[in-house]
């Protein structure tokens, strides 16, 4: 499944590169990860984000994720956990809303909802990689 979602991620990017390169301009990977994720996961990634010390679940240092994979960084993980194509334990139940369908909400008006709500995560899970230690 993963593995298809990332495929179709790749195509679209393919076919949708001008468009991606100015939403990528107006919307960058870090200025959406400080917008959607930095509350739980920290400006840095470490996990020390201002809502953490509230939680149940400890929140994950984002910047280890490819020092725990074998030296390489899980793109296509990271990707479906931010869409919610993953179940994440510390993101609660599918009851609750994961930023897929928030950022389908978001752009539910425009053309091409379901790709751009893909664009933002890749962006999102992008810039995470930029922080691996």
């Amino acid at each position: 499944m993963a593995i298809m979602l990332f495929t179709w991620i790749t195509v679209a990017v393919l076919l949708f590169a001008p468009m991606l390169q100015s939403f990528a301009d107006d919307n960058g990977g870090k200025e959406m990860y400080l917008k959607y994720c930095a509350s739980c996961h920290g400006n840095q990634g470490k996990g020390d984000g201002p809502v953490s010390r509230d939680l149940k679940v400890k929140v994950s240092d984002l910047t280890l994720l490819r020092s725990k994979n074998k030296g390489i960084y899980p793109l296509d993980r990271v990707l479906s956990s931010i869409d919610g194509s993953r179940t994440v334990r510390a993101h609660g139940t599918r009851n609750m809303p994961v930023w897929g369908e928030v950022f389908r909400q978001e752009h539910e008006k425009e053309k091409y909802t379901e790709l751009t709500s893909l664009l933002k995560a890749k962006l999102i899970a992008e810039y995470i990689g930029s922080l691996q230690k």
